[in-house]
């Protein structure tokens, strides 16, 4: 029973690692492209002409995108460390 319930749990957090790696992929993607666009829009609308809002709108997803992948590393050394 022991052995079965240690084995659920692994597979649960296998699941879930791959859960996030593969949010990470598609929020890369999704980040990126609404960033670009968005920043874009802002430009537009606020006529600064020098593209300043697109690098801060690309900014910000490069760093939500890092904090997830940190959240992921940190999240499987916490794992480690319980066993």
């Amino acid at each position: 029973m022991d052995n079965k319930w240690k084995n659920d749990r692994e597979h649960i957090k296998m699941l879930n690692a791959l859960a996030t790696v593969s949010s990470l992929g598609m929020m890369a993607v999704f980040d990126f492209v609404l960033a670009y666009w968005g920043g874009n829009w802002l430009d537009n609308y606020f006529q600064t002409g020098d593209h300043s809002w697109r690098m801060a709108c690309i900014s910000l997803a490069l760093l939500t995108i890092f904090l997830t992948f940190f959240r992921l590393v940190y999240n499987t050394m916490l794992d480690k460390d319980e066993e």
